[in-house]
């Protein structure tokens, strides 16, 4: 989107985990353990980062957050419920949800809603549909932005989240509402920032290809997991810019400090 997202940089640049830990540093802290991360960007040791080493340094981090994500829920699982290295879809529903099949539960609509994509989702990893996950199986289902064959079910619980009216479509006012809330811009008393009537037009001009005021699935699919796209390259060229005013394609330590 058009809008500079400081906290997703900063998940981005830190990974996830960092940075909920500098969440907790002082301003001051922060920028010291900062100072002692970015040398370790910089491989050809030439006192800048350029942007292809912060495309392999973002990439790193969000690698390095999925396989410690996967790995610390992965060993919340009783040694019992890993079968030949698998774990079956009724031990997850047990962990997570309190019961293996449902069976006696009453459950609020919004908790059925959300077993029930988890259920989607589940055998949409199930690779080889068996019924179980192995551990890269299970990766795709915590982490299915990272996987290919798992791109239709992103853009389906995508489209779920943001189609208010649930007619399977995006209109311009849900694509604008899933972004922008005026409450998070008290100061501008109502008025709109210009990031939202450019995102306006990035919808009538490039989002919504047929032109019928919503996106459906393809279009959808277009906006959010375009074949070919790399966030890691996509993210490291936004912090170029942003923090290199003269937009140089390298710079210095210190530039690299505001977020």
């Amino acid at each position: 989107g058009g809008e500079h997202d400081a906290k997703y940089d900063h998940d981005q640049f830190l990974g996830k985990d960092t940075a909920a830990e500098f969440d907790e540093l002082t301003p001051e802290k922060s920028k010291e353990r900062l100072a002692k991360l970015v040398p370790k960007m910089d491989s050809d040791g030439d006192g800048f980062v350029e942007e292809k080493e912060l495309r392999e340094h973002i990439t790193f981090m969000q690698k390095r957050y999925v396989n410690n994500d996967v790995e610390r829920t992965w060993k919340n699982y009783k040694d019992e419920k890993i079968v030949d290295g698998k774990i079956k879809w009724e031990d997850y529903r047990e962990m997570v949800y309190g019961s293996p099949t449902g069976e006696g539960q009453e459950l609020s609509p919004e908790y059925a809603k959300m077993i029930a994509r988890d259920e989607k989702r589940w055998a949409v990893a199930d690779y080889d549909s068996n019924g179980a996950l192995d551990r890269t199986e299970y990766g795709c289902f915590m982490h299915p932005e990272d996987c290919d064959h798992m791109r239709d079910v992103v853009v389906a619980e995508t489209v779920e989240d943001i189609d208010k009216n649930k007619d399977g479509y995006v209109d311009l006012e849900e694509y604008i509402g899933d972004m922008y809330r005026p409450d998070d811009y008290p100061e501008l008393n109502g008025k709109e920032p210009d990031w939202v009537q450019s995102e306006r037009d990035m919808f009538k001009e490039h989002r919504d290809k047929d032109g019928d005021g919503k996106l459906n699935q393809e279009e959808m699919r277009d906006w959010i997991m375009p074949v070919g796209f790399d966030h890691a390259e996509a993210e490291a060229r936004h912090l170029v810019g942003i923090a290199d005013d003269n937009k140089v394609r390298s710079y210095s330590l210190w530039q690299f400090l505001p977020f």
